[in-house]
This record gives structure tokens, C-alpha cells and sequence, in this order.
């Protein structure tokens, strides 16, 4: 699961880690030092290199002397996204619900070494978010189980003796959502928090809806972002590198598509804004981890670090994933392939809505000790 997205809601002050160093400290923070039954995760694995595939548009031209002739016209992965963009922009969406709610499914995809024998594990987590105009945040965790990602990883998992897989947590015990149970989270916050930035639903509705400008407003905030996670940094290892402006915009742009009430106009501005980031491409043909096909708006990817891709769908402008990858094998990953997605935020509903979220009996904002049921 994302536990470090998890630790993200409570903490956001804290900088984003790279793949390597998220691997290691996700176990570390599971098992809390504990002593595992069985080997640790042994890296991460890499993420399926991006296809590009141009959708080509049929022209039908007069031919001198004859009858006409069908050309073919290509259109750009640009263009793609600008009109995913405009149909995005131009929606009708109520926002009079009590709350907007955001449903997703994390998914990680991680390589254990068992007995000599190493396979490929899926986990997921199912992942809800609540959050209303002067309502507190509900965060809802569900784990959704551990299972071998392939028939070839099936087998091998069977040959290492079957071994119970419970996430990343190897003895089963330390889980921060364990499979099979919910956590439910209160953390008094509203709207969107992130570093010394907090806005309110209300001001997140009225975020600008053309790129420029939502741009320049965002960079407002960064001068007091960056002077609080120097802070941040004081206190932790040198080896921590602190976001630049552009990737801390980058970061901003995700949370708010993910994580954020925002009206359509506004998302359709995150995308083009993304997109006009420098060193960002556009691409067509990008697959999530459901199949589904999008065009996908992509950073990083080079000297071994992960590649972001934003996935979204070409017909509606919807968003359908956010997912990490490793282009090319690096050295810190281990004897791993390159060619799967490693780490994705899949999103399933997405909208306003008067539904209540579901919460058991003793468990709520007041609740002293953890709500896990």
C-alpha cells in the first residue's frame, strides 16, 4: 500500500522520496525494526516503457483524373490532451453534495525473495477519501489482499512453499492496513493541506481555470513551501534532495487532481499546466494497470530515476491513473526487468455526492487510540 501517501496526509511537510529510498524505509517503517519471518522485499520493480501510438484521422481528397482518394492526417499527443482538455473544461458538474468523494485503489507491484525462490507480488488498497465544504476529511483504508502478479510468479510462490504474503509487512503483524481490515482517518484538516499550503473546498472551487493563471497563483505559495521544507530538511539525513519550483509544482498538480475538490474547469488547467512544465512530455498509447488506454502527461524517466506519468482518458478528460516506472534497470534496484509499473493510484469514482461516509460505532474524530476494524 502507499503508506508513505498515508503519512503524506498527516505529515505533508515532509519531501517526496525517491524509489530506492521509499522501498527501504517503507520496510523499516512497517515492521518497526522487528526481525521478519521471512526475507524482505528486495526492490522495486520497474514500470512497462511508455508506446506511443498516434491516432490517425481519415481524409477523403479529390484525385485529378479520378475518383478520390482517403489520406491519412495524424494527430499529435498534444492535441490528444487538448481536447481531452476542452471536454474537460466544458463539463457541467454539480457541486452542491455534502461531500466530494474520491475513490481509488492503490497498487503495488514488488519482487520477494523466499527460500531461493524470488516472484512477483501485487498488493492493493482500496482508498476513499471524503471532503466537504466546512466538513472535516474521512480517510478510509481497506486492504484489498497480496496475490503473485503473474501465472509464472504463481509459480514460483508455490514452489517457495506458499508463503502468506500480507503487503510489504512479511510477518503479518505490523501492518498500517491490514488485509482483510479498514482504518478509518480523521485528521480535522479541510480541503487540501501541503506543506505551509492549506486551502479551504471553498478556495479550491475558486481556483483559476486557465493555466497561466492557476500557475501563478500556486507559485504564490512556494516561497513559504521551499522556507518550510528547508526546515524540514535541518532535520533529517543531507541526503535528502529538496524539490526544485518546478517539481514541487509538479507535486502540487497531482495532489490536486487526486486528492482535491476542484471544478472541472480547474482540473482541465492542472493538465495544461503540467504539460508546459519544462522537460515534460505528452504522450499517447499510455496504459494503466487496469488496460485502460490514455494519453498521458509524463515527467522524469532519465538517469535512472522513476517516470510520473498522469494518465488520462482521451474521450472525457477524466483522470484514470497516476502511476510510477522505471524506463531502465538502476543500480539500486536490484537484478529486476524493466517492463511493469511499480507503483499506481487508480482511480475508480470521482465526484460530489449527499452520501454519508460509513463509520462503526465508537470510532471517530474523538477516538483516542486507532480505529481499525
Amino acid at each position: 500500500m502507499n503508506e508513505f501517501k498515508l503519512i503524506d496526509d498527516v505529515m505533508p511537510d515532509v519531501p517526496p522520496a525517491g524509489h530506492g529510498k521509499t522501498a527501504e524505509a517503507r520496510a523499516r517503517v512497517l515492521n518497526g525494526g522487528r526481525r521478519r519471518r521471512i526475507s524482505a522485499w528486495t526492490g522495486v520493480l520497474v514500470a512497462t516503457a511508455a508506446t506511443v501510438a498516434v491516432i490517425g484521422a481519415i481524409a477523403v481528397v479529390p484525385r485529378l483524373g479520378g475518383g478520390p482518394v482517403a489520406t491519412v492526417t495524424q494527430t499529435s499527443a498534444e492535441e490528444v490532451l487538448s481536447t481531452a482538455a476542452d471536454r474537460m473544461a466544458r463539463r457541467q458538474e454539480a457541486t452542491g453534495g455534502r461531500y466530494w468523494r474520491r475513490e481509488m485503489e492503490q497498487v503495488y507491484r514488488q519482487r520477494i525473495s523466499v527460500g531461493g525462490r524470488e516472484f512477483v507480488a501485487e498488493d492493493r488498497v482500496r482508498d476513499v477519501r471524503w471532503n466537504g465544504i466546512d466538513r472535516n476529511q474521512v480517510m478510509v483504508f481497506s486492504g484489498l489482499g497480496t496475490r503473485p502478479f503473474t501465472a509464472a510468479d504463481r509459480a514460483e510462490w508455490e514452489k517457495a512453499g506458499s508463503p502468506r504474503l500480507c503487503g510489504s509487512d512479511t510477518d503479518c503483524r505490523n501492518d498500517m492496513i491490514p488485509i482483510g481490515k479498514t482504518r478509518y482517518l480523521f485528521t480535522g484538516k479541510k480541503g487540501l493541506e501541503q506543506s505551509t499550503l492549506e486551502l479551504s473546498v471553498r478556495e479550491l472551487l475558486d481556483l483559476p481555470q486557465d493555466p497561466a493563471e492557476l500557475k501563478e497563483k500556486l507559485l504564490s505559495y512556494w516561497p513559504a513551501a521551499r522556507e518550510a521544507m528547508k526546515d524540514t530538511q535541518s532535520t533529517q539525513s543531507a541526503q535528502v534532495k529538496l524539490p526544485e519550483q518546478d517539481y514541487w509544482l509538479w507535486g502540487l498538480g497531482e495532489r490536486l487532481l487526486l486528492d482535491a475538490p476542484t471544478t472541472p474547469g480547474t482540473r482541465a488547467a492542472v493538465y495544461r499546466m503540467l504539460a508546459g512544465l519544462p522537460g515534460v512530455r505528452v504522450v499517447d498509447g499510455i496504459r494503466d494497470v487496469e488496460g485502460r488506454v490514455g494519453v498521458a502527461i509524463l515527467r522524469g524517466g532519465a538517469n535512472g530515476e522513476s517516470e510520473e506519468q498522469i494518465v488520462i482518458d482521451r474521450e472525457t478528460g477524466d483522470l484514470l491513473a497516476t502511476q510510477d516506472v522505471l524506463p531502465v534497470p538502476t543500480a539500486d534496484q536490484g537484478n529486476i526487468p524493466p517492463g511493469i509499473v511499480y507503483m499506481s493510484m487508480v482511480i475508480k469514482k470521482l465526484g460530489w455526492t449527499d452520501d454519508e461516509p460509513v463509520i462503526p460505532e465508537g470510532c471517530g474524530p474523538d477516538q483516542k487510540e486507532e480505529c481499525l476494524r
